[in-house]
């Protein structure tokens, strides 16, 4: 397909009108004639015919003349790796800066897109501009970097491109190369000047962070050899350490933990806890992370899995040493957590693993089997009754769990305590 094919173009004489619109008849026929000629030299080009170039170049098309898109021959030459082409419409006065009318791109991007080598090399050699960017601000290095076409790479920085550039959205080329994974492009732009630790200006993300997010473990590991700051936040307020985590990207968390801190870990593993995210944790807890580290509640990743149902997390949390019966500042364990919660399959791993079902909570010191029956948790209800809880065992107001489920109209709850011998 040609490039203006891929690029949905119009028929030879759509623009051609606007230039014979309101002119003398002599004057709309010339223009109409020069036109024309044009756009078969626009046909000779995408059809990589040569002599025809020649011919219509001889006739006198104008070698810059734009079709109805607003590329001009040059552009389609180098969209098509027309290398002869391409070398003779420069010859013959082709503008190798030329900018399409709609992206503003330049001959030279369209072969860096292409990872045409040789047609980017000629380019060069007639004066492309290396530095310019489109109207977004892409330049052609940004393109080779985040393609991963490092021989292009190596080519536009030895002819001066910019390693530092940034687009419109604050991306330069160590950012794209981190992005898309390339580590080899990533450390050729830090050898020539690339910044290693700049911030993109609208979102705050370095080039680890980026890696981190993305997940990119070889990159991570070389940012991190030349000295990354693996603390930086972005906009976000994450840190690379928090977006590897939260992205679930296991390689790069590990990465970023070989040397990371504990107390970034654990509070990390509270994320994992809440999320469910059993990979993460598993390698945060084999890096180290305590299982039993708190949170500013007072609250430890196993109170997280109990209250969001995560069972996979929990057990876990228990099988790495996690403490059953710890209490969070309000004093519930995280026994009492999964009852409120209603999550049967924790209370009855917490109860396994040696959990009291007789703990009660500091405020009102009712029992598991109270909150239960006033949350109306039927089948936490019928566990508890059948792990052995008492089902008479009063709050501090003197209060039944019976009591409790009938004051908040649970029906279901007060019939099984009832058939249990509750009052």
């Amino acid at each position: 397909m040609s490039w203006r094919g891929e690029m949905g173009g119009q028929g030879r004489f759509s623009g051609c009108c606007w230039q014979a619109k309101g002119a003398a008849p002599l004057a709309v026929l010339l223009a109409l004639t020069a036109c024309l000629t044009a756009a078969d030299l626009h046909e000779a080009v995408q059809s990589g015919n040569l002599d025809q170039v020649k011919d219509q170049i001889a006739q006198g098309a104008d070698v810059n003349q734009r079709d109805a898109l607003g590329a001009t021959p040059l552009h389609d030459a180098a969209w098509n790796g027309s290398f002869e082409i391409a070398a003779y419409l420069m010859a013959h006065g082709a503008d190798v800066n030329a900018r399409h009318a709609e992206g503003g791109s330049a001959p030279l991007s369209y072969a860096v897109i292409k990872n045409d080598y040789p047609m980017a090399e000629l380019l060069l050699a007639h004066a492309a501009d290396v530095k310019a960017g489109d109207k977004s601000g892409i330049t052609p290095l940004h393109l080779a970097a985040g393609r991963g076409y490092l021989p292009l790479v190596e080519l536009l920085i030895a002819r001066g491109a910019d390693v530092n550039a940034r687009d419109h959205l604050g991306s330069a080329p160590l950012d794209e190369a981190a992005l898309e994974g390339y580590r080899i492009i990533a450390h050729t732009l830090i050898l020539r000047g690339a910044r290693l630790d700049e911030e993109n200006p609208e979102t705050g993300a370095t080039p680890l962070n980026e890696a981190a997010a993305k997940g990119n473990r070889e990159v991570v590991e070389l940012l991190l050899s030349l000295g990354a700051n693996r603390d930086r936040r972005d906009r976000s307020g994450a840190t690379p350490l928090e977006n590897a985590a939260r992205a679930r990207h296991s390689g790069a968390l590990e990465a970023l933990l070989a040397k990371g801190s504990p107390d970034a870990a654990g509070a990390l593993l509270h994320e994992a806890a809440l999320k469910g995210q059993a990979e993460v944790a598993d390698i945060l807890i084999s890096k180290g992370a305590n299982v039993n580290a708190r949170d500013k509640s007072g609250a430890t990743p196993l109170h997280q899995a109990a209250l969001k149902g995560n069972l996979g997390i929990a057990r876990l949390l228990l099988d790495h040493g996690a403490e059953v019966d710890s209490r969070d500042g309000d004093g519930a364990t995280p026994l009492l957590d999964a009852v409120i919660s209603g999550h049967a399959e924790i209370v009855a791993l917490l109860l396994d693993k040696g959990a009291d079902r007789e703990a009660r909570d500091t405020e009102s010191q009712a029992t598991p089997l109270y909150h239960a029956a006033a949350w109306g948790r039927t089948a936490v209800v019928e566990l508890l009754i059948t792990r052995g809880a008492d089902v008479n065992a009063r709050s501090q107001a003197g209060t039944t769990p019976l009591g409790a489920a009938v004051a908040n109209a649970f029906p279901d709850a007060a019939r099984i305590l009832r058939e249990h011998g509750g009052r």
